[in-house]
C-alpha cells in the first residue's frame, strides 16, 4: 500500500518543535507498518515571508530528490517523501491569512506536480488520507483508489477560526459529499459531523501514545532541579480551553504542591487570568524530544480544562502521555477524557479537583500501552482503507 497524506501541520514546524501532533504521530506509525511501502506528504503551501517570520530554513532535512519552479521533493526517511510548494503570492497571504491556504491548495499547478512526483517515485495504487479541512479542494480533486478524511477535533468551535466558519463548514460539507470514509477522535465529534454535515460512515479512532514515551528520558531537566516535589504538571498549550478558575483555586488550596506548566502560550489574555504564586512555575515550550523528561519528573499529571460548550470535541494526547509515564492523572469531564475514566480521575468541579490532589489515590486500572499505541490506532486506519 502507498499513501498520500495531507497533514494539517507544516512539516518544518514539526521538525522544529518535534513530531508531537496527531497527524504526524500517525505518519510516523504508518512508516513502521510493513504493509505500507511509500508515503508522500503534501506539505502546507508557504512563502518566503512565512519562512522569514518563523525563522525556518527552506530546505528540509533529508535528500533533495527533485526541484522545479517553486516545487520540491525531499526524502526525509526510508519511506517518507515530503512535497513542498513555495508560492510567490506573498501579498494575498498577508491579506487573506488562513483563506490563502484554501486557495493555494486548489492550485492546478500543485495537482500537476503531485502527479509528476507519483510517476517519478513509481507510486500507484494509492490511498489518500486527508487530515486538513483547509485542503478540501485538493483532497477532492486528487485521484486515488481509496480516500479517508481524519476529522480530528471540530474546527467550527475554534475561536481562532471563528471568522472562517463559513469556509470551514463548506469544507466539511464538500468532504462529506466526496469522501465517504471518515474518522474522528471523540464521540461528540461523531454525532456533530453526522448531524451537521451528513458524515454517515465515520469511525471513532482516538489518539494514542508512543510506547517509548518517557522510557529513555531519566534526566531531571535543568529548570526543574530546584522545584520541590510533589509536582503537579501540565504539558500542553495554554489556550482558551484552560480553566483559570480551577488553576487559581488548586494552586492556592495546595501550597505544598508545586504546579509546573510546560508548553506554548497561545491565549495571552487567558494566561493573564492566572494568579502569581510562589508554588506556580511556567517553564515555556519544550521540543518534543526533551518534553518526556519533564513529564517523567511530574508526580501527578493534570488537565484543568473548562467544562462547557467551548470544547471542540478533542481528545487530549497529554492524557495518554501522562498515563504512559505512570502518573496519577486528574482531569475534568470532556475533551475525550471520559473514555479514559478507568485509568484517570475526573473532577466535576475545582473542589473535587483539589480533593483528588490531596488524596493518595490508587484505584484505577493499569494503563495498557499496547492498546493505546499509535501503531495500533494506525492499524485500524489501514484496515478501513483496505476494506473501503
Amino acid at each position: 500500500m502507498n499513501l498520500i497524506i495531507i497533514p494539517f501541520h507544516d512539516w518544518r514546524k514539526s521538525e522544529n518543535e518535534g513530531f508531537r501532533t496527531r497527524d504526524v504521530h500517525f505518519i510516523k506509525a504508518f512508516a513502521k507498518n510493513d504493509r505500507v511501502e511509500k508515503i508522500l506528504i503534501i506539505n502546507r503551501p508557504f512563502t518566503k515571508l512565512e519562512l522569514l517570520l518563523n525563522q525556518y530554513k527552506q530546505r528540509l532535512p533529508g535528500e533533495l530528490i527533485f526541484k522545479r519552479r517553486g516545487f520540491a521533493l525531499t526524502k526525509v526517511s526510508d519511506k517518507i517523501y515530503v512535497l513542498d510548494y513555495l508560492s510567490l503570492d506573498v501579498i494575498n497571504q498577508i491579506l487573506l491569512r488562513h483563506k490563502w491556504f484554501i486557495r493555494r491548495y486548489g492550485d492546478k499547478k500543485l495537482l500537476q506536480f503531485i502527479y509528476q512526483v507519483l510517476d517519478m517515485l513509481d507510486i500507484s495504487n494509492t490511498s489518500l488520507i486527508c487530515q486538513n479541512v483547509f485542503s478540501n479542494k485538493l483532497a477532492i480533486k486528487l485521484k486515488s483508489k481509496f480516500k479517508l478524511f481524519d476529522a480530528w477535533d471540530n474546527f467550527t468551535k475554534f475561536p481562532n477560526y471563528s471568522h472562517l466558519n463559513s469556509e470551514i463548514s463548506n469544507g466539511y460539507n464538500s468532504l462529506s459529499e466526496h469522501i465517504k470514509t471518515w474518522i474522528t477522535n471523540s464521540k461528540e465529534n461523531q454525532d456533530f459531523f453526522k448531524d451537521n454535515f451528513g458524515a454517515k460512515k465515520i469511525s471513532l479512532i482516538k489518539n494514542g501514545v508512543s510506547q517509548s514515551f518517557a522510557k529513555n528520558c531519566l534526566e531531571v531537566p535543568q529548570d526543574m532541579r530546584s522545584i520541590p516535589h510533589p509536582i503537579a504538571g501540565f504539558g500542553g498549550k495554554m489556550s482558551y480551553l484552560i480553566d483559570t478558575d480551577i488553576i487559581n483555586y488548586i494552586v492556592k488550596d495546595n501550597p505544598d504542591i508545586s504546579f509546573v506548566f510546560v508548553g506554548q502560550i497561545l491565549d495571552k489574555e487567558k494566561f493573564k487570568e492566572i494568579n502569581n504564586s510562589a508554588n506556580l512555575y511556567f517553564l515555556g515550550d519544550k521540543k518534543y524530544d526533551i518534553y518526556p523528561c519533564y513529564v517523567n519528573n511530574f508526580d501527578v499529571g493534570i488537565i484543568p480544562y473548562e467544562i462547557n460548550d467551548k470544547q471542540h470535541g478533542g481528545d487530549s494526547i497529554k492524557a495518554y502521555e501522562y498515563l504512559q509515564a505512570g502518573l496519577k492523572v486528574i482531569g475534568t469531564h470532556g475533551n475525550g477524557l471520559l473514555d479514559l475514566s478507568d485509568y484517570l480521575y475526573l473532577a466535576k468541579d475545582k473542589f473535587q479537583f483539589s480533593e483528588f490532589l490531596k488524596k493518595d489515590l490508587d484505584s484505577k486500572k493499569k494503563f495498557d500501552s499496547d492498546k493505546f499505541s499509535w501503531e495500533s490506532k494506525s492499524e485500524k486506519i489501514i484496515s478501513l482503507l483496505e476494506h473501503e
